[in-house]
């Protein structure tokens, strides 16, 4: 995978698309290759983050509380993790949308 194609990956990650629908806009490389790509840079897709949060509560009711207390510290970072994917994304909207409207 060249750099290229690699940083507009990451990018589409970050904006929120899902593997598959990135896989659809690179179809020469296969799902497996993409995913390492998003994850092996650090990201997580918002579907995979929304995931693994959903995840992590259903396993809440079923460890000790000491394991609840990790659990509930990985939440909060998958939490921020979306709520500063959000703020770039309206940083973007609102950049867009001031090219458009000059």
């Amino acid at each position: 995978m060249d750099d290229r194609d690699k940083k507009q990956i990451i990018q589409f990650a970050r904006e929120g698309m899902q593997i598959t629908k990135i896989c659809d806009a690179f179809p020469q490389y296969d799902y497996w290759e993409v995913y390492w790509a998003v994850y092996g840079a650090g990201e997580k897709s918002s579907l995979g983050t929304k995931r693994m949060i959903s995840n992590r509560l259903k396993k809440m009711v079923a460890v000790s509380p000491s394991e609840q207390a990790e659990l509930i510290e990985e939440i909060n970072e998958l939490v921020w993790h979306l709520y500063t994917r959000y703020q770039e994304s309206q940083k973007k909207l609102d950049e867009i949308r001031q090219i458009i409207n000059q």
